[in-house]
């Protein structure tokens, strides 16, 4: 939800290039951009972006038939690439342990805590494309209604029929991955993936994918709960849910926490499998230039991979919030409307990057501990949306539309 992080103002300071002499032989004069947050900066840790080039020589004749397959080849991808990004690290002085992440998958990167001598060798180096400062993210405080207390008959929420579902997903191979702050692991209504060679947390010292906040398996329950005569039923009903877990149970985390849960998608996801990601910031003007978060959605959206994204929550334009404001093919962006197919007033708007509008005031779904809650916000209209496209294998249908500020948004539907 976007405005879950707009105590992150990601109004960007780029670094014009510049013609610098590299201090290392045979180097050419380069030097990379450096992008700057105006605020939630976490001092000295980066995350830098290498050139394709890094890996020219990389070769594999091998296509995975699996999803296991997939991993072990992104495993072998990722040590090909550590081992070449080596001598680079070497040459500017940057110890093993220095690196807390390394992204193979979809771009060539590293997160690294950097002293300013290391910054400046890495912005010199030829081979890094762009560099910019990790950040802090927090989901603020939003209000909760908890479902009623003990175990009740199944309801089909409203979003659930504006979206014409429900539909039964159960019988897909294709999974919806919910990046976000986990899933309840044994919710009743939830057909969760709980393999953890899958359902993992990048949210650091909180080893568990299990949700001890409740957003991510709210969102989880819009998507996919279960048919099964109890709590909701989620719009492509019993699909299986992956935790990828981002934040921790107070709601915060890191730009590179986020980052590791998408190289971990790409490493295990099939053409067909769809991401929800119900978070985001501001970013400002040129809000889908060159950072990692754009690269990282639009590659993951170009092999195959469907995303719904949520427009934000901040009644103002979208192209300024990331990742709402990119654009890609298989990339959708979500505004929020009420049962009543009326426009949500904390909706972001704007045409684009918003493609679709789906229910998201006073929706009812899963929550963490087995129970059940209502929440508000485009959180909650993004996974209709996810849902739609895992039971169609396709974008959604429009089945009417919504005008605000003398736009007209399509209402996602799968039929």
């Amino acid at each position: 939800m976007k405005n879950y992080f707009r105590s992150v103002f990601l109004t960007l300071g780029i670094a014009s290039v510049s013609h610098f002499a590299c201090n290392q032989e045979g180097k050419d004069v380069w030097q990379a951009t450096l992008l700057t947050p105006a605020s939630g900066v976490i001092p000295n840790q980066y995350i830098v972006q290498f050139k394709q080039a890094v890996m020219h020589d990389y070769k594999v004749d091998q296509v995975a038939k699996s999803r296991q397959e997939s991993a072990q080849l992104a495993q072998v991808k990722l040590n090909f690439f550590k081992a070449k990004l080596a001598a680079i690290l070497e040459g500017c002085g940057i110890p093993e342990q220095a690196v807390n992440s390394y992204y193979s998958e979809l771009f060539y990167g590293i997160a690294a805590t950097l002293d300013q001598n290391q910054l400046n060798c890495l912005l010199h180096h030829n081979s890094v494309e762009t560099i910019e400062n990790d950040m802090e993210v927090h989901l603020p405080d939003f209000t909760v209604v908890p479902g009623p207390s003990g175990m009740r008959a199944q309801t089909t929420p409203c979003g659930i029929t504006n979206a014409a579902g429900p539909k039964d997903g159960s019988a897909s191979s294709k999974w919806i991955w919910i990046v976000d702050t986990g899933i309840d692991l044994d919710h009743p209504d939830l057909n969760v993936e709980t393999n953890p060679a899958y359902a993992k947390s990048f949210a650091s010292g909180q080893n568990t994918p299990d949700d001890c906040h409740g957003h991510g398996t709210h969102c989880a329950g819009i998507a996919a709960a279960k048919d099964n005569s109890i709590g909701v039923v989620g719009v492509s009903a019993g699909a299986r849910v992956v935790p990828v877990r981002v934040l921790n149970c107070q709601g915060s985390g890191q730009t590179s926490w986020i980052l590791n849960g998408l190289n971990h998608v790409a490493a295990n996801d099939e053409p067909g499998d769809v991401v929800n990601m119900s978070l985001g910031g501001y970013w400002g003007a040129n809000c889908s230039s060159q950072s990692s978060y754009v690269t990282a959605l639009t590659n993951l959206s170009n092999s195959g991979t469907r995303i719904a994204i949520a427009a934000g929550n901040s009644s103002d334009n979208a192209s300024y919030y990331t990742p709402a404001c990119i654009n890609a093919s298989n990339i959708h962006t979500i505004a929020s409307m009420t049962c009543a197919k009326a426009w949500s007033s904390f909706s972001n708007y704007g045409i684009p990057p918003t493609d679709w509008i789906a229910t998201g005031s006073s929706v009812y779904s899963t929550y963490k501990k087995g129970g059940y809650a209502t929440l508000s916000g485009t959180s909650m209209a993004s996974p209709h949306v996810a849902g739609i496209m895992h039971y169609l294998q396709s974008a959604p249908v429009q089945n009417g539309s919504v005008t605000n500020g003398g736009a007209t948004y399509k209402i996602a539907s799968i039929q």
